[in-house]
């Protein structure tokens, strides 16, 4: 047994130990060459005792032994201090809302900052500012390095694209206390084109719950990498010492009522990236790759690429037939957005690999869509 697992065991046992019903806690010993093939029944273990002996023999003081079990404990129930959560605070400048852009193709990119209560009318303001939608493709909603613990702004951000009447992100109900849940969205969607999400393993708490929700309510794929897996229902305890903790509660429920399983979420379409080159990328969104073409053209001998399967793939998870074939990347710049940006003989490559991935898909799904309303 590592040292890591004894000491999450002993945490355990600590913790054990202070609840009501005595110092005592059925422990399931690992099976030895002796007792292969044996039945392995439950041991009844001295806590103290236990605890005692296992810091003798790790040699370990009693300050450390007891910082490591408490890391561990912690890091075993997904409890977190609530210094920890602490995220810089928003820009005023920005908003929430930390970008918005019009990339080639009449494809909007929007980057959210943190789930917080103001989030709901940036987004519906951006949303419905007629200079910057007219004859858009579709929406890239970034959520990389997006957090945030306003669960009632993750939902009535979510209905922006939802016709769904009830809640479309809500809190479990423990029978034995349930918590506040969140307000019911009233139906107002004002988003009706393509959506693809990004995400990456700092979009936590709230903003990842956003992703799986949106994912669940327009069919939209999340792009990137896992979440950090720190989503759910939570409460907060005080320790005699004024810390102040996080504690898991309960789980999230999405619109049809399915549970948001805790831990990270995967992508359904990965693309792995450096989180230092990530973050450069998403200061400078629309930076176009060097390619040996030109610098940010997506030219020269290569041959037109098919955008059928990631376009496909969203389309399958909307119960919708897929297409034979899609549009190639050539035939995707001609599609008209009204915008300077726009090319009829080339598309620029995007240096960010995941935002020029999604940019792409949400190209291949309105032309699937059949051109724009």
């Amino acid at each position: 047994m590592n040292l890591l697992r004894i000491a999450i065991l002993t945490a355990v046992a600590a913790a054990a130990s202070v609840l009501p019903g005595g110092p005592t806690l059925l422990l399931q010993a690992e099976p030895t060459a002796a007792a292969a093939g044996s039945t392995n029944a439950p041991v009844v273990t001295d806590l103290p005792d236990l605890i005692r002996t296992l810091q003798t023999h790790l040699g370990l003081n009693t300050a450390d032994f007891e910082a490591r079990a408490s890391r561990a404990l912690t890091d075993h129930f997904g409890v977190r201090r609530l210094d920890d959560d602490k995220a810089p605070a928003t820009d005023p400048a920005t908003g929430p809302v930390a970008r918005r852009e019009r990339l080639d193709g009449g494809v909007l990119y929007l980057r959210v900052a943190r789930v917080e209560p103001d989030l709901p009318e940036a987004l519906r303001a951006a949303l419905t500012e007629a200079s910057w939608i007219t004859n858009a493709a579709g929406l890239v909603l970034d959520l990389r390095f997006a957090d945030g613990g306003s669960l009632d702004a993750a939902a009535r951000s979510v209905a922006l694209f939802s016709d769904r009447i009830e809640a479309v992100l809500r809190p479990g109900i423990p029978a034995e206390a349930p918590p506040a849940a969140a307000a019911a969205p009233v139906p107002n969607r004002v988003w009706h084109l393509p959506v693809a999400v990004l995400v990456n393993g700092r979009t936590g708490g709230t903003a990842e719950a956003m992703a799986a929700a949106l994912r669940m309510e327009t069919g939209s794929a999340l792009i990137g990498q896992p979440t950090a897996g720190t989503h759910g229902v939570f409460r907060e305890a005080t320790l005699t010492n004024g810390t102040r903790l996080r504690i898991p509660s309960g789980r999230l429920h999405l619109g049809d009522g399915s549970i948001l399983e805790a831990g990270p979420i995967p992508p359904d379409i990965r693309v792995p990236v450096a989180e230092a080159a990530e973050r450069t990328h998403i200061e400078n969104p629309t930076a176009p790759a060097q390619t040996p073409g030109g610098p940010g053209v997506a030219g020269g001998a290569r041959s037109p690429r098919r955008r059928v399967s990631e376009a496909d793939l969203v389309r399958a998870q909307r119960n919708e037939p897929a297409s034979a074939a899609g549009p190639t990347e050539t035939e995707a710049a001609k599609t008209p957005s009204g915008g300077p940006e726009t090319s009829p003989t080339r598309t620029v490559r995007l240096a960010d690999p995941v935002l020029g991935r999604a940019a792409d898909l949400v190209r291949g799904l309105a032309a699937f869509r059949g051109g724009r309303p």
